[in-house]
C-alpha cells in the first residue's frame, strides 16, 4: 500500500479538531511530524495523535523530514509564505482557508504552483462542496431545470470566534488571545473568516465574478476588524449574487439560494438539506446523503496525489475567490464598484 507522509504546520484548533482526526482514520495517511511556533502546542498535539516528531520551525521540519505533503493550518496572514516554502521544498499542499489575505499573495502561490506542475495544491474550502447535495444542484443547473439563474444568495454566520478561541486556549492551558479581532494578526475580519465560504459557494456553482460592490462594518464586536458584511457580485454569467457573512448571529444561518426564471433552490448547510421549486412540479425535498464518504477532504487529496488527479480547489480558483474578497474591502472603503480583471 502506498502511503502519503504528512507534515502539519499549525497545532491549533483546526488541526486538532479537523485535519488530524480525519487523517488518523485513513489507512494511506501517516502524519510523521508537526510544527507550531508554540512548543507546548506542538508537543501536546504530537503526543495526543501519536506523531513522533515536533518542531517550532516549519522550515526545519521541511528540511529534516521525508514528507510527501504538508497541511498549512496557521493564522491567515502566514498562509502564503508557508505554502510557497512548502511548494519550493517540493511538497503537495492543503491550504486552510482563506488562501492568503490578499490577491497579491494568492497570485504568488499560483505562480509557485505553475513552476511545479507535478504537485497537487488544494485550496480550501472548495472540496467542502463536493457533496451529493451540490452534485444534485449542479445537475439541475446543467439540465436547465430552473432556467437562467437571475439571482443568488450565500450566507455564512455564527456568533463570533471568541468561544472557539477560548476552547483552543483552554486545550493548551494558555491565556485567551482572540487574534481574529486584531487587524495586525488577522488582516481582516469576518469577510476573510466566513465570507470566504459564501463567496466560494457562489463561484463553485456559478463561475467567475466580474464586478463587486460591498458594505463592510464593525457593528457589535470590540474588534479592529469587520464583524458584518454584504457583498454584491455581478457574475460573468449575468447572475446578481449576494455573499453575506456575520459574527453576530445565532448559528444555523448557513444557507445558499439560487433564483431561476423557472424555479428556486434553497440549501441549508447545517441540516445538509435541499428544497427545490420547479415551475410545473412545485416544491420537492430530495433526500440525499450528507457526504460522499467519511474524511472526504483528505481522502480526495490523497487520491489526487496517488492517482495524479486534479484537486477540487486549485490555486487559480482560490486566487479568484481572493480577488473577490479583496475587491469587497476596496469597494467598501472607496464606496465604489470594483471590476475584477
Amino acid at each position: 500500500m502506498k502511503m502519503v507522509r504528512f507534515g502539519v504546520v499549525g497545532a491549533g484548533g483546526i488541526s486538532n479538531h479537523f485535519h488530524l482526526p480525519e487523517l488518523s482514520q485513513i489507512q494511506e495517511a501517516e502524519v510523521v511530524a508537526i510544527s507550531d511556533i508554540k512548543l507546548g502546542r506542538a508537543e501536546t498535539t504530537a503526543k495526543k495523535f501519536g506523531i513522533k516528531r515536533w518542531y517550532t520551525n516549519y522550515n526545519e521540519m521541511l528540511e529534516k523530514e521525508d514528507l510527501v505533503a504538508v497541511i498549512v493550518a496557521t493564522p491567515h496572514p502566514t498562509h502564503a509564505k508557508i505554502t510557497i516554502d512548502a511548494i519550493e521544498a517540493h511538497k503537495h499542499v492543503i491550504i486552510q482557508k482563506p488562501m492568503p489575505t490578499n490577491a497579491r499573495d494568492s497570485l504568488l502561490i499560483v505562480e509557485a504552483s505553475k513552476k511545479n506542475p507535478d504537485l497537487k495544491i488544494m485550496v480550501l474550502p472548495f472540496i467542502y462542496y463536493d457533496t451529493p447535495v451540490y452534485d444534485y444542484v449542479k445537475d439541475v443547473l446543467l439540465n436547465n431545470e430552473i432556467g437562467k439563474i437571475c439571482m443568488a444568495e450565500a450566507r455564512t454566520s455564527h456568533g463570533g470566534p471568541e468561544k472557539y478561541q477560548a476552547e483552543v486556549a483552554n486545550m493548551f492551558g494558555e491565556p485567551v488571545d482572540v487574534w481574529f479581532f486584531s487587524s495586525e494578526k488577522a488582516h481582516g475580519g469576518v469577510l476573510l473568516d466566513l465570507g470566504v465560504y459564501s463567496v466560494t459557494r457562489l463561484v463553485y456553482l456559478l463561475g467567475r465574478a466580474k464586478k463587486v460592490s460591498a458594505f463592510i462594518s464593525t457593528l457589535s464586536k470590540a474588534s479592529e476588524v469587520d464583524d458584518n458584511n454584504v457583498v454584491l457580485i455581478e457574475m460573468e454569467c449575468g447572475t446578481l449574487a449576494f455573499a453575506e457573512s456575520s459574527w453576530t448571529q445565532v448559528p444555523g444561518q448557513n444557507t445558499t439560494s439560487l433564483y431561476g426564471e423557472k424555479g428556486t433552490i434553497h440549501i441549508n448547510h447545517l441540516g445538509h438539506s435541499i428544497a427545490i421549486y420547479r415551475e410545473n412540479l412545485g416544491w420537492s425535498y430530495p433526500s440525499l446523503p450528507k457526504e460522499k464518504e467519511p474524511q472526504h477532504t483528505h481522502r480526495h487529496f490523497i487520491r489526487c496525489i496517488l492517482n495524479d488527479e486534479k484537486p477540487i480547489g486549485t490555486p487559480e480558483e482560490g486566487h479568484h475567490v481572493m480577488q473577490i474578497l479583496e475587491a469587497a474591502y476596496v469597494s467598501a472603503k472607496r464606496g465604489k464598484t470594483v471590476t475584477i480583471y
